[in-house]
């Protein structure tokens, strides 16, 4: 064991590096209670354990006196600091302090009037006792659930203290003030509190401080997380009030432009649309870049077919280029038979952005949309988008602010505007993998252009059906729809053609109108507020009505072949799909009257890989294509598996999209176990079910059924 003289300066020597610790613990946590109080606890033990230093082998009453009053006091004050931070006002502490008197008034009898160094040392031990005792019983009681790291430190020290003092307490014998330095319990106790319970306290304090700034970082991260959840449900909600009423202007400028043969009407319906469309980006471009401060959202991948989208975006910008007399075109240099699988509306937005930017900075001359193949890969393209304007072009030293927001160049701010369109363009352009390339010369105009990968899609797999002119007219139809625009936009295009209807709005609606009234035809919404279209039809064959005969069309935007295959099965006679086109509704109205059937689709065969569903493709792709639809599905099925996984808690409805997908084409190309396992993780989403370790079952059936499709190739090769 240390002499004790060394231990008393190894006593100072860790008050004074305490003191300086909770110093810099109070000069980076001003604000929180307690750490100023705290930084004079060690400095009062400092002057208890020099008193004890400097009376050595004597017996100066006066300084024992005094050193003992400093340690109550320090103890005091460690109490009322720790009990400040922790914001306790029981009555804890008040019995602290009755006890340190109790022990202050033993402490001066047994010193002055009846000198005792035995009953001295159990009044410091009792105090020291009932200091641990307090401690341990806030910090158990109130620290250890917010503050867990700090309240390990100290718990794990004050347990010890108050244990140890108890031992001395209860076993230690008569002691002499000249053995008293030598003696094993004083020594001990002399390292336990003067040397390691300081250290420990120390290092608790910052602990604490850490976990105090931590909890309130988290409180500010909580309210910012909830200040924006709120802006984005009132963006949400501003976005959907007034998108709702702007569709239903296009929808109806729409619908009296096709009706109306006189050119002055259509010119004011022509007005009407151009205007609601620009209203529309307005709305878009200052939302939309709000909404960019919304958590990330996963890609919302659609199939689309690239030129045709491309023209129909073309044709939305157009006017704005007519009113300035400027000459706009679209150079494409891709297939012409392209799909891609893309975000379209991020896509679309940022398109409109740098146009909108290129018609507004040009007053004379040409705006260009010109899309060229960069890297051809059988699986994928890399596709390079321009915007070519012959503006005023833009200086080199503005060019690289440009993408910040509210940043204008010189000739913006001239033109006016808010400075968000090409912040907004760059920062959607990084959900997208890539960066706007800027190019510019003074005089002569500017590009704006960037660089995209997109995966081959699969729409050439969906059949499209012949279309006829013939068609029908007075027909009684049933319109089952929820939707009011989709009800407008639909009743007025069967009105043209002199069709009766009756509307229902639920599931329910519709099965007693079908046991009320006959109809020549059923016109069915899929996805109903109360019941899908299968239950309806479901629900109908198991009570009577009058319309046992009559003919059922799907009205969807669910259009893979999978779902069609279901459709057919359960007896109805045609799809219309969303959004409504007016040739499409008339034919498919005209069709459901004539006696041919649709063919209902044989049941699957229950295998791993299904050889003849790639002779199938070959009637219809020639073998380079139905080759390359294989190799695409077959390299990227895993991955997507993999997304999906990511996404399915997140992001459900994403994942059911991809899924839906997934399972439609791996049964299309002969996958069967694989796409029926994929419609049954799909079918629980949809019923919020448990789905557990389902797309682990399905990455390893998925690798089996590769297998065998792999050990077909092979034999085709030998």
């Amino acid at each position: 064991m240390l002499d004790s003289f060394t231990l008393y300066f190894a006593s100072i020597a860790i008050m004074v590096v305490m003191t300086l610790l909770n110093f810099l613990t109070w000069r980076t946590n001003k604000q929180i209670s307690g750490t100023l109080l705290y930084i004079f606890y060690p400095i009062l033990l400092l002057g208890s354990v020099i008193g004890f230093t400097l009376v050595g082998d004597t017996h100066n009453l006066v300084i024992i006196s005094a050193a003992s009053s400093m340690m109550f006091a320090a103890s005091i004050v460690h109490c009322l600091s720790l009990s400040q931070f922790l914001n306790y006002h029981g009555i804890g502490f008040k019995l602290l302090c009755s006890v340190t008197a109790f022990c202050t008034v033993m402490l001066g009898y047994y010193t002055f009037f009846d000198p005792s160094l035995h009953e001295r040392v159990i009044a410091s031990d009792i105090q020291h006792i009932a200091e641990a005792g307090f401690l341990l019983f806030i910090f158990i009681k109130y620290a250890r659930k917010p503050y867990p790291n700090g309240s390990i430190v100290y718990i794990t020290i004050l347990t010890l203290v108050a244990l140890s003092f108890i031992g001395r307490s209860l076993f230690m014998d008569n002691i002499e003030q000249k053995n008293l330095l030598v003696n094993g319990w004083f020594s001990s106790l002399l390292f336990l509190n003067g040397v390691i319970a300081p250290m420990f306290y120390a290092a608790g304090m910052a602990l604490l401080c850490n976990e105090r700034r931590e909890q309130h970082l988290n409180k500010l991260a909580d309210k910012a997380q909830k200040d924006l959840e709120i802006r984005g449900l009132f963006l949400s909600t501003i976005s959907h009030e007034i998108r709702t009423p702007l569709n239903g202007i296009l929808g109806s400028a729409q619908l009296v432009m096709n009706q109306t043969s006189d050119t002055r009407n259509k010119a004011y319906c022509e007005a009407i649309i151009n205007s609601a469309e620009s209203l529309n980006l307005l709305v878009d471009k200052v939302l939309d870049y709000a909404s960019l401060d919304q958590s990330d959202e996963a890609l919302y991948e659609e199939d689309v077919e690239f030129k045709t989208w491309l023209n129909n975006l073309c044709l939305l910008l157009s006017p704005m280029a007519e009113q300035k007399q400027l000459k706009f075109e679209l150079i494409y240099n891709i297939p012409e038979q392209a799909c891609y699988y893309c975000d379209q509306q991020k896509l679309r937005q940022i398109i409109i952005n740098l146009v909108g930017n290129a018609i507004k900075f040009t007053d004379h001359g040409t705006v260009k949309i010109q899309v060229d193949l960069v890297l051809e890969k059988q699986l994928e393209h890399t596709i390079k988008i321009s915007v070519k304007d012959s503006g005023p072009g833009i200086e080199n030293d503005e060019i690289a602010y440009l993408t910040e927001p509210y940043v204008q160049s010189s000739a913006g701010k001239e033109k006016g505007g808010t400075g968000l369109g090409l912040a907004i363009t760059s920062r959607l352009l990084e959900k997208l993998s890539s960066r706007l390339e800027i190019a510019s010369q003074l005089g002569t105009g500017s590009v704006f252009s960037f660089t995209v990968t997109f995966t081959l899609g699969e729409l050439s797999l969906v059949e499209q059906r012949h279309q006829t002119k013939d068609y029908l007219t007075g027909l009684d139809v049933l319109l089952v729809e929820d939707l009011d625009l989709n009800q407008k936009i639909a009743i007025e295009f069967m009105a043209d053609d002199e069709h009766k209807i009756k509307l229902a709005k639920d599931g329910k609606s519709a099965i007693e109108l079908m046991q009320a009234h006959h109809f020549d035809v059923v016109l069915l919404d899929m996805n109903l507020p109360d019941l899908t279209g299968q239950e309806v039809l479901k629900r109908l064959k198991r009570i009577d009505h009058k319309n046992q005969r009559t003919p059922v069309l799907a009205f969807t935007a669910s259009l893979s072949p999978d779902e069609v295959k279901e459709y057919l099965e359960l007896g109805i006679k045609d799809i219309v799909g969303k959004p409504i086109k007016h040739e499409k509704l008339r034919q498919a109205l005209s069709d459901s009257q004539s006696n041919q059937t649709a063919s209902i689709a044989v049941e699957l065969i229950d295998t791993l890989y299904d050889k003849t569903a790639a002779e199938t493709l070959t009637s219809s792709f020639s073998e380079d294509e139905v080759s390359s639809i294989y190799n695409e599905f077959v390299l990227s099925a895993r991955n997507k598996l993999i997304r999906c996984q990511k996404l399915i808690d997140q992001h459900p409805e994403q994942c059911i999209k991809l899924l839906h997908r997934q399972a439609s084409t791996a049964l299309q190309l002969g996958f069967n176990r694989y796409g029926i396992e994929l419609k049954k993780i799909e079918r629980r989403l949809l019923d919020k079910k448990p789905h557990n370790d389902m797309l682990d079952e399905a990455l390893d059936l998925w690798q089996r059924s590769l297998e065998q499709y792999l050990k077909f190739v092979r034999g085709q090769l030998e």
